[in-house]
């Protein structure tokens, strides 16, 4: 007598997700997101704002090594028309002067602010931009090229004279990051300015501190450090009568920093 066993396959029921499933997965993942995007954004714009630091520190580094190698003499400033300072120096952080750039006809150039004082310390147009700067709105002239502005003291708010670095003192701003909202713009026009032409009191939008950074504006120091300083600290100096960090023009040419 044989016996004969039957082998039988058993095949798995599938089984999928039901539409239940599926929303409590999306929904989830829709919660994960709106808990990770904040520290995202977040991470993002600090990282901004280190590389803004450290484009400011590289351009106050710059600073230094210019004064270094001019007998301790600061860069000239860009201001207005002006073709040289003191008829010695041909003046421009920026930009080289007199060559008909002022006013502009058309945004300045990678190679006109290859010509700048400062451009043979820095070596790369990376260091004149903050990155979250957008390369794609052009509100003035200098802005194509560069997030910052000289301070006008730096030359004597167009006196147009050449200062040696000790008749400035460490905390004095020669550099600042202006304002991509600036549709006048005031912010952007030769390279540098006053400080009231960053916060106009009567229109405080229009020309401004940079907002990128949120209620902070990169500002680089006479000694060659770089600080994120807020808005209503950098508006109260700009608006102050006496002399402080922005208003710093040296004396005897001017008795209030003005």
């Amino acid at each position: 007598m044989s016996l004969h066993c039957t082998r039988r396959s058993f095949t798995p029921s599938r089984r999928g997700f039901t539409l239940v499933e599926l929303l409590v997965v999306i929904g989830i993942i829709a919660l994960l997101i709106s808990i990770l995007l904040p520290s995202l954004a977040k991470a993002q714009e600090q990282g901004r704002r280190t590389k803004c630091l450290a484009n400011m520190k590289s351009m106050g580094m710059a600073f230094q090594m210019y004064v270094n190698e001019n007998k301790m003499s600061v860069c000239a400033v860009n201001w207005g028309d002006s073709t040289t300072v003191n008829g010695k120096v041909t003046a421009g952080w920026l930009y080289r002067a007199g060559l008909g750039l002022f006013p502009f006809a058309a945004p300045l150039t990678e190679t006109e602010v290859e010509q700048g004082a400062l451009w043979p310390y820095l070596k790369t147009h990376g260091s004149y931009r903050c990155p979250g700067h957008s390369p794609d709105v052009v509100l003035g002239k200098t802005d194509s090229q560069t997030s910052y502005l000289m301070n006008g003291a730096i030359n004597g708010y167009g006196r147009t004279k050449i200062y040696k670095i000790n008749q400035f003192k460490n905390d004095n701003v020669c550099l600042w990051e202006a304002d991509e909202r600036a549709t006048s713009g005031n912010a952007f026009n030769d390279g540098s300015s006053f400080p009231y032409e960053s916060f106009d009191p009567n229109a405080p939008t229009s020309a401004g501190f940079s907002a990128r950074h949120g209620k902070y504006a990169t500002l680089g120091f006479v000694d060659g450090h770089s600080e994120l300083v807020g808005h209503d600290q950098i508006y109260l100096w700009a608006q102050q009568a006496g002399r402080n960090p922005l208003w710093c023009s040296p004396p005897p040419d001017s008795a209030d920093g003005h």
